[in-house]
Parts: structure tokens; C-alpha cells; sequence
């Protein structure tokens, strides 16, 4: 488990991340709201998820005025790709303490602060939001509404929500009736370490939702804890149409389906860096189906192919061989069951299936 007493040093760099996509005029407000709650060492890396020349536009003008680093990681779009984005922009970092916001997400005046104070290894925090509605929003954008105005406009309509979610995130965490508080990735820190022991963020998610949900899951599995800044470190929300990739029912999208499989790996395959599968430690449930098959960095409990390191850790996946779940219980954090027609065939016909799979 991560010490979540050390204190960072006070000199630590803060990277802040701000995720956007072809929304230039939210994003110069935003950057202007980062440039007016800087705190210390920090930088800005800009998320974007393949924007035309505008949002480079915006950037370069925040970018000349600003007395720190701003940076322009740009990937070509192909559909909602948050989760893949952001990792890029994570690899572009330099910072002990990532601070994560959304493009039309304006920081208020102590949130940095706050992110930077309560951030340790071990230990992440997250903020909330309030919203403007969508005349709010028009007119902020137009110059007809003063951003300090607007803040207090959403803060007096949102405070009692605001108080509500924190007192339910005592209650459920007295209770154990649900890990909380949330961590919301439009305004939330995680301190590097802890991001680089899960891989950061898992890039199988694509389109809306969840993606920040199992951050927060495979970091507590690590043994980090989430502080909570609902009350406090707030953050003034534009509004903007919902994607078309978030269903009304979000239960039924992709990303719903993948994140309430039955199990995860706490150290995602396809994150900050792909991990091969000859990294993921396996074993077999039932009989395996031979040495020429083998793959991972664990068995069934026989020894290791020639040449490879012994396992010092319990396995990550467990193949399950259909017919023989009672032979014994697996111990892995994912359990695939493995389909017969695959077996018998070699190599190739298990690591497409994990590919898949992984």
C-alpha cells in the first residue's frame, strides 16, 4: 500500500490536464481561469481529443501570456477518445500531482490550492462541479455575464446538491454501502505514482462515461484513498449538449457493459502503455491445454517456461476451461472463460481471444 502520509515537497510541479474537443471559446475561459488560480510550480497540458485550428488558435494566444508551460497534445479524432487523450497527455507531464478538468470546466479561485494541498502519494482527491444553464453559459461566452457572477449564480442554485452529496458520501462510507466519494475527472488530482501503478487510464473505454469510475476503482483496489473536496473545490461548469455516444440509458452503452463486467485488472492492458501478454500473469482453471500454448507470467500451478521469471504475485487472469469450474476456485482479478473451439489450436487461436478480451 502507497504511503498516503508523505507530504509533497514544496517545490512539487502540478500538471494540469484539460481535456477538450472543438470548443475554443469554453476552453479560453477555462485556460483564463487556470492562469487567474495558478499556485506555484505548475503547467498546462491541453487534452485534445482532435480539434480543428480555432482550439490551437485559443492555445497558442493563452500560451504566449502565460508565466508557465503550456503544452498542445493533439490526437486525431476518431470518435470519443477521452480516456486515450488524456493518457497522452499524462506521458507529456512532467508534474508530481496531475490536476484533471474538463475544457468547459472553469477552475474557481481556490481549487488548485486545495488539489495541490490534499494530494500524497496514496492518497487522490476530487472536487465537484456547479452548472450553468444554458442562457448562463450564452451569455458568459458573449460578455454579458461576469464570471464571478456566474459562479455565484450556480454556487446559490447548486449549494444545497452540494451538501446533500457530501453528507451521503459520509453515509456511505460509515456504512459501506458504496465506495465514495466519486471521483470526478472533470475536476479531480491523483498523484503520479499512484497513476503509473494502474497504467493510468484504461483506453477500451471509447465514447461517453465511466472511464473516471474505474480510475477510481482499480486506484482504491491499490490502496489509494480518495478525499473528498465536494464542499470546497469547486469547479463552474458551461453548459453543452450531451454526446450522442451517452445513451438516456447509459446502462445499455459499451463503456456501461465493459466497466460492470464481473471482474478487472487493477493494472489495465491498454493504458499509458500497452502491456504484452506475455506480462499478464495467468493461470489455468482445468486442464491446460499444453506447454506449446502457454502464456503469461503464472500456470496453473506447474512450473514457469524455460527462461521466464517465477511469479511473485497471485495471478491477474484465470482461464476458465468450461466443464471444470469445480476443480477449483480461481484466484485471478478477471475470469475468461476460455470457449473449446479455441483449445487444441496452439498459440495464436488463445492470444487472439485475449486480445479481444484484454
Amino acid at each position: 500500500m502507497p504511503p498516503a502520509n508523505c507530504p509533497l515537497k514544496a517545490d512539487a510541479m502540478i500538471s494540469i490536464i484539460l481535456s477538450t474537443f472543438e470548443r475554443p471559446d469554453a476552453l479560453t475561459f477555462a485556460l483564463d481561469g487556470i492562469g487567474r488560480a495558478a499556485v506555484g510550480s505548475q503547467e498546462v497540458i491541453v487534452a485534445d481529443d482532435g480539434s480543428g485550428p480555432e482550439t490551437a488558435r485559443a492555445i497558442e494566444a493563452f500560451a504566449r501570456k502565460a508565466p508557465f508551460p503550456v503544452i498542445h497534445e493533439r490526437q486525431e479524432h476518431r470518435g470519443f477518445r477521452l480516456a486515450a487523450i488524456r493518457n497522452r497527455a499524462i506521458r507529456a507531464s512532467r508534474g508530481e500531482v496531475l490536476v484533471f478538468l474538463d475544457g468547459d470546466c472553469i477552475p474557481g479561485p481556490a481549487a488548485l490550492r486545495l488539489h495541490a494541498g490534499r494530494v500524497r502519494p496514496g492518497r487522490a482527491h476530487t472536487g465537484a462541479r456547479v452548472f450553468l444553464q444554458e442562457e448562463e453559459t450564452g451569455d458568459l461566452l458573449a460578455g454579458g455575464l461576469l464570471q464571478a457572477e456566474a459562479f455565484r449564480a450556480a454556487l446559490r442554485r447548486d449549494r444545497p446538491a452540494l451538501r446533500s452529496l457530501w453528507l451521503k458520501n459520509i453515509l456511505y462510507r460509515s456504512l459501506r454501502l458504496k465506495p465514495r466519494p466519486k471521483l470526478v475527472a472533470a475536476n479531480c488530482a491523483v498523484h503520479r505514482t499512484d497513476l503509473e501503478r494502474v497504467n493510468g487510464f484504461d483506453e477500451r473505454f471509447e465514447g461517453w462515461g465511466f472511464e473516471d469510475d474505474d480510475l477510481a476503482r482499480r486506484l482504491r483496489r491499490g490502496g489509494v484513498s480518495i478525499a473528498d473536496g465536494t464542499r470546497d473545490c469547486l469547479a463552474l461548469h458551461l453548459f453543452h449538449k450531451v454526446h450522442e455516444s451517452h445513451r438516456p440509458d447509459s446502462r445499455s452503452t459499451p463503456n456501461a457493459l465493459y466497466f460492470r463486467r464481473n471482474r478487472y485488472l487493477q493494472v489495465c492492458r491498454r493504458g499509458l502503455r500497452v502491456r504484452p501478454l506475455e506480462e499478464i500473469r495467468i493461470e489455468w482453471i482445468g486442464d491446460p491445454p499444453g506447454r506449446g500454448a502457454w502464456i503469461g507470467g503464472a500456470s496453473s500451478g506447474s512450473a514457469a517456461p524455460s527462461g521466464s521469471a517465477a511469479p511473485t504475485q497471485g495471478p491477474e487472469v484465470s482461464l476458465l476451461i468450461s466443464g471444470t469450474s469445480g476443480r477449483r476456485r480461481p484466484r485471478g482479478e478477471l475470469v475468461l472463460e476460455v470457449p473449446p473451439a479455441i483449445l487444441g489450436g496452439g498459440q495464436e487461436p488463445i492470444r487472439r481471444f485475449l486480445e479481444q478480451a484484454l
